[in-house]
């Protein structure tokens, strides 16, 4: 779960997922904006 950089509402679910070696990239739109979440991988 994320929250919209521009009006601060939570976003459920992702609009694409991806993994970069370690790292797992979630990808958020919301405001007409797309905005990434990052998490290292365990």
């Amino acid at each position: 779960m994320a929250m919209c950089p521009n009006c601060g509402k939570e976003i459920q679910t992702p609009s694409k997922e991806w993994d970069l070696g370690k790292i797992h990239v979630k990808q958020y739109e919301c405001c007409g904006k797309k905005f990434r979440e990052y998490e290292k991988k365990v």
